[in-house]
């Protein structure tokens, strides 16, 4: 076709030649006169000349309410060179169409490097979400650098609700968390976890729970979400122990067995959350489990083990919080000046006196007797003053009055020797 003078056809109301311009393959400007002077005219768009009209005239939400007999017009436009300018505007176009006629076309201008538009490329892969697509988008996660760009292929993915595409993503999320807090990118670790909860497959749940805790409130409740839409029994114990939901909790069948297994979690928090678990369980075997976690390298997890043994009261748990009580090798008490992060102010020694207290069984007088004496920090005697009260034994008042000379001498050790002094027997 000849390059048509739109102002001459326009003058002479030449409609069919205006029409057959709206398809002139070398200028898109010449599209876009034709196009206007159709509308001057008062041309009513009819069929697929009417998908040209609008694409000329940029009127794409027509062309996306028109839906699938748009698509092959709209290739046909995108993949014309000289009508680069509205390949944007057409990616998007064929994204909200949803059509998968669009993925292979998608799909050669992600390819092509030197194509503009290939973020907006993949946005419409993932809004199609056809399954085709997987095994290009992967290939492409692992062979861009830039991050937003990866940001959308993640994207992409998770619209696909592969399983393909788990381990892969997975393998991101691992290499990203690895990396130091300054160096990880929380973009790409958000649209991964968000990806894998739409993908609901249960090997993504412990590498979901993982980062638990870890980085920001928001990334937890993403985690959150994608557990609730994973659904499954494994996913909903999770939920239930991040959220220290009893109810949630008493639902789960397998909530014991699943429990034992979180303890081997690599996250300490999990960890902890687990003790929480098979201390709101009751369940018989819990005290065996629990007194494993007590040599846990991390304080914190310890710490919440002897809370739960204390809170569950088993006379089982005596011999080894009285090894907890009496190893001097723990850090002593933050006080008021320590670390203001430190989610315990008490070291497991003071927990160990409180967790004996509450069991109350005679066999740990000893233990706390020694510790008293030992004029440690303050709150570590106040804890075993406090526990020795409890105790009920009249015999620990003069153990107790012994010390009073001692600098450390608590209010609390007062405390304990009122107590035991109105105990009648």
């Amino acid at each position: 076709m000849f390059k048509p003078n739109i102002e001459r056809l326009k003058s002479k109301k030449k409609v069919n030649h205006l029409v057959r311009a709206l398809q002139y393959k070398s200028d898109w400007n010449v599209r876009m006169s034709a196009a206007a002077s159709l509308r001057e005219i008062g041309w009513g768009p009819i069929g697929e000349d009417g998908i040209y009209y609008f694409m000329a005239l940029g009127e794409w939400t027509k062309l996306i309410k028109i839906g699938a007999p748009a698509v092959e017009p709209l290739i046909a436009v995108l993949q014309d060179h000289n009508s680069f300018p509205l390949h944007c505007e057409i990616i998007k176009a064929l994204g909200a169409i949803k059509d998968k006629r669009a993925v292979e076309p998608l799909l050669c201008v992600l390819r092509d490097k030197k194509m503009h538009f290939r973020g907006e490329a993949v946005k419409a892969l993932g809004q199609i979400g056809d399954k085709t697509a997987v095994k290009p988008l992967i290939s492409m996660l692992w062979n861009e650098d830039d991050i937003t760009f990866r940001c959308e292929i993640i994207k992409a993915l998770g619209s696909t609700k592969d399983r393909r595409a788990i381990e892969p993503l997975i393998d991101v999320l691992q290499q990203e968390s690895q990396k130091s807090r300054l160096d990880t990118n929380m973009n790409i670790i958000m649209e991964v976890v968000i990806a894998l909860g739409k993908i609901k497959d249960e090997r993504a749940i412990t590498h979901l729970v993982s980062l638990y805790n870890i980085y920001t409130d928001y990334l937890n409740k993403k985690i959150q979400n994608a557990l609730f839409t994973i659904n499954t029994e494994f996913s909903n114990f999770y939920l239930a122990i991040l959220n220290s939901d009893e109810n949630r909790l008493s639902e789960i069948d397998n909530g014991f067995d699943l429990a034992v297994e979180a303890l081997y979690h690599k996250n300490n928090w999990v960890r902890r959350q687990a003790i929480w678990a098979l201390m709101v369980l009751r369940d018989y075997r819990a005290v065996e489990q629990i007194k494993k976690e007590l040599n846990d390298n991390d304080l914190i997890v310890a710490g919440y083990a002897i809370y739960a043994l204390g809170e569950i009261g088993d006379d089982r748990a005596i011999t080894p919080l009285i090894e907890m009580l009496l190893n001097k090798n723990f850090p002593p008490c933050n006080d008021n000046n320590g670390s203001a992060s430190a989610e315990h102010r008490c070291s497991p020694r003071s927990e160990a006196a409180v967790a004996l207290g509450k069991i109350k069984d005679k066999r740990a007088y000893e233990a706390l007797i020694e510790v008293f004496e030992e004029n440690g920090c303050n709150c570590l005697m106040e804890k075993s003053a406090w526990a020795l009260s409890q105790l009920g034994d009249k015999s620990a008042i003069d153990e107790l009055k012994s010390t009073k000379n001692h600098t450390n001498f608590p209010r609390g050790a007062r405390k304990a020797i009122d107590k035991l002094g109105k105990i009648k027997r």
